[in-house]
Parts: structure tokens; sequence; C-alpha cells
């Protein structure tokens, strides 16, 4: 009986030393002991944040390994699912400034601090994430949905075109929303003709799907609030394909200017060489350069707009236009651009039986 009891006695005093030894995180002051991680990520976390126990195993992770990215991932994850969303995002931050990856930290933390609109600090983390990975769409969406939250319009605009251009050809998992902020920041500059543009180029895409009643009526205000040009009555002009490309060469006036062009709809912008543009007087000073994504890979231009395009008697007023600096080579021999889908888009088309149709937007 008396060894039981000591036995017994014994063990109670066992099981309370190891039960204390493994809550010694409760008795220990979290910014004593992790002074160096705190300093690295940029954060001081409350101690009832700092005591929860798998956010002070990833903070001892951490001090042991300082660029340990598992360790500060799964940190983030917990901090923000505990409603430390702030400091998640500034750990992320601040853990690829001082270790120098992942960039998937960067994407996390603007859309972290995008969520919690602080739109000034979203563009300061995403210049970040350009600069260390400049061909990200991502990167470049983040960016533009913060300068467009600090009334920046015209940056926002650029980095939207640049984040769409980046994408790659399957623009068709590219979400709405990066065409619906698109048209929102023209809308915003009061330029409502050229923000039809970005819907009807999601439209387009799909346009089985995505020609509703709601994209409709988004490019109806749009319309009204511009006072754009709409066909009164309905027009098309009918091309034949050649070559084995199909490729179809056609004369169109760009500003009362007539030069030959592509019909390219897989280009996003109507695209001019920068002489044609300056006979047409599209203007190239105070215009915002973009990247472009072409058949010899990427490109750059400046974003602009013509006023008027007319193909045969279709026409459209107000078309986001790129200007390049370009060699005869480059669209080809005597052609001064290429059609693309922010001017076609405004119409139906339809390639079938040898042919590629334009025609007037019916009402579905």
């Amino acid at each position: 009986m008396f060894k039981r009891f000591w036995f017994a006695a014994f063990l109670a005093i066992a099981v309370f030393c190891i039960a204390t030894a493994d809550a010694g995180y409760l008795d220990e002051n979290p910014d004593e002991v992790f002074s160096s991680v705190y300093d690295r990520l940029g954060v001081r976390l409350p101690h009832r944040a700092a005591r929860d126990p798998v956010v002070w195993l990833r903070l001892e992770e951490l001090k042991r390994e300082p660029c340990d990215q598992s360790s500060v991932n799964d940190l983030a994850l917990t901090l923000e699912k505990s409603g430390y969303r702030r400091e998640a995002a500034l750990g992320l931050y601040n853990f690829v400034k001082a270790c120098g990856a992942p960039n998937s930290a960067l994407h996390r933390a603007a859309d972290i601090f995008l969520k919690l609109s602080d739109n000034a600090t979203v563009v300061e983390v995403a210049d970040e994430f350009i600069r260390r990975a400049p061909d990200n769409p991502n990167a470049h969406y983040l960016r533009g949905a913060g300068l467009q939250g600090v009334g920046d319009h015209q940056g926002a605009l650029t980095d939207y075109a640049n984040s769409i251009e980046l994408y790659g050809q399957d623009k068709k998992t590219i979400s709405s929303t990066v065409f619906l902020r698109m048209a929102n920041s023209y809308a915003a500059l009061g330029r409502f003709c050229e923000a039809m543009s970005p819907i009807l180029m999601w439209v387009a895409i799909d346009p089985m799907t995505r020609d509703n009643s709601r994209s409709q009526k988004i490019v109806a205000d749009y319309e009204q609030r511009g006072n754009c040009v709409s066909p009164k009555q309905f027009q098309k002009e009918r091309y034949p394909l050649r070559g084995g490309q199909h490729t179809v060469i056609v004369k169109a006036e760009v500003n009362g200017v007539r030069g030959n062009f592509i019909l390219d709809t897989g280009a996003s912008y109507v695209s001019v060489k920068s002489e044609f543009a300056d006979r047409a007087k599209i203007p190239q000073t105070n215009t915002m350069e973009i990247k472009l994504a072409t058949a010899n890979g990427l490109a750059k231009g400046k974003l602009s707009k013509a006023d008027k395009i007319l193909l045969g008697k279709l026409e459209a007023t107000n078309v986001p236009v790129v200007v390049q600096k370009t060699t005869e080579k480059s669209y080809g021999s005597g052609i001064d651009g290429l059609l693309g889908m922010s001017f076609l888009s405004r119409f139906e088309l339809q390639m079938a039986g040898g042919f590629f149709e334009v025609r007037t937007r019916r009402s579905k």
C-alpha cells in the first residue's frame, strides 16, 4: 500500500513536470524570446496570438531557420485564420525582402492587403512582386487593383492591360473581375466608350455563355453615358479567307486616314505603327507603355485611343489602340497594323464557308 502511494505520487509529479515543460511558453515573454524573428518579419504579435501553440512552434522554427519558407507560410496561414491578417501579410512581405523568396508570398501578401482595403500597401507589395517577376500577370493585376484603389486610374489601366496580355493565349480562364475593373477605371476617367471595350473583349472570348442580359446591360449603360456611336441599321462586311493561315487583309480608316490592316482575333488591341499613328493623329504623349503578347514573343507599345475607326460601313468610336515602334517586317510589307479585339469585339464575328464576316451586334 505504502509503495503504491509513493509510485502514484512520483507519477503525478512526473506528469506535472512534463506538462509544465510543454506549457513553458505560457510563462515566457514572446517579445523577448522571438525578438529576432519579429525584427526580421517586421511584426510584433500580441501575447495572446504568439502563445497559440501552432504560432509558437512556427516562431521557434523561424528562430532556428530564419528563411524557412514552409514555416513562414504556415505561420501566415494560422495568423490569418486567427484574425491577424495584417500581421500575416506584413510577415510574408518582409520575409521575402529578407530571404529573397518565394514570390508566391508576395502574391498572398498583396491579396490580403487588398482585402483589408489598404491599397497603398497593395501597390508597395505589388511593386516588389513586379520587380522580382516582371512578366507575372497576377503581379500586374494586384498593382492595378491597388492603383485603382488610390485613384490612379491611368496607371491601373496599364497594369490591367499587362495582366491580360501576359496571361498567355488561353484567356478564357481570366477572371471577369480583371475586365470589370478595367472598365471601371475607364469610366472613372469619363471615358465611357472605351469602358465598353474590356467588357466586349471578355464577352468575345466566349460569346455563347457571356453574351447575356447582364453583360449587355453593362455595355448599354456605358454606351448611353458616353453617347457612343451606335449603328442605326444592320451592316456587315465579308472577306474571303486566304492561305493556310486564313489571313485577312482589309482597308480601314483610322481617324480618317486610310491604311492596310490584318484582321486579328488573337490580338487584344488594334495595333498600329508609330508612323501611321503620326499620320492618323493618334496621341503618343502622356500615354502608358504596356506589354503585348505577339507571335514573336512579348513586345511593347503605348496604350492610346483612336477617335474613330471605319471598316467599310462598320464604325466604332473611342477605340483603345496600341502604338508600336516597328520595322517593315513586323506586320508585313505594306501593312500598317492589326485590327484586334478592341475594335472587332464591338461587332459580331463569324468565320465559315471560306469567309470572315464582321457584322453589327444584334440584341438577343
